[in-house]
């Protein structure tokens, strides 16, 4: 099982703040200072409980008496749920994730930014798979935000030495109208990453086991 929702930050006629926090989470958004954060910190717990509500109606909870943690690494956990969360942000969206115990999936969401030199971390070897690109920066995004949803995949982030996340081989595919990129690791065969350009300047990047069926899902992340 693995369930992904995808929404637009601001793209909710209102959130109301009581009715989705659980009051947990309310003492941590109010400690937050950052008035962009905070509105990360409600729409991304409002995404993973509407991805919980919409697919496991069996709950029947509250989206106030859902609480939304963090584990040890700072990763959103649900204690005493058998399901597992994952969750992301961009400047323009929030992904969350549900998927099963036996599985392993990480997903990442990111802005390009071309103030920041992003092609500077890939090394020589994933230069050459880059090659000729007609657009480096881009390329080099999704290389980045692929290796972090691999790290979320495993439950470090990029919290580790930064070359076990090699990139070993990469190759387009076409999903409709829209090119998305495979990505397979050196050090970790068994995950594939995939990438996609959800608008001009906004990447979207899922990694799952390499027998996992993804069509549906990868699908579902294009058309939200």
């Amino acid at each position: 099982m693995i369930i992904p929702n995808l929404i637009r930050i601001g793209g909710q006629e209102s959130i109301d703040v009581g009715t989705v926090l659980s009051p947990f989470e309310m003492n941590m958004y109010q400690k937050i200072s950052n008035e962009g954060r905070k509105r990360e910190f409600l729409y991304g717990r409002y995404a993973i409980k509407k991805n919980l509500s919409d697919n496991f109606p069996s709950l029947d909870e509250a989206y106030n008496r859902i609480t939304v943690e963090y584990g040890v690494l700072r990763f959103p956990i649900i204690k005493d749920h058998i399901i597992e969360v994952g969750l992301s942000h961009s400047k323009t969206y929030a992904l969350s994730i549900l998927y099963s115990k036996d599985n392993l999936v990480g997903i990442d969401m990111e802005t390009m930014r071309p103030d920041i030199p992003i092609e500077d971390m890939l090394n020589e070897s994933e230069k050459v798979l880059i090659g000729e690109s007609s657009s480096k920066i881009e390329m080099a995004y999704m290389f980045f935000s692929c290796k972090e949803a691999l790290g979320k995949a495993l439950k470090m982030g990029l919290l580790a030495d930064y070359t076990i996340y090699e990139i070993q081989t990469i190759q387009s595919e076409k999903y409709g109208e829209k090119e998305v990129y495979n990505f397979q690791f050196k050090r970790f065969p068994f995950l594939t990453g995939y990438c996609f350009m959800k608008e001009e300047t906004e990447i979207c990047s899922i990694v799952v086991p390499k027998k996992a069926e993804v069509k549906d899902i990868i699908e579902k992340l294009i058309a939200s």
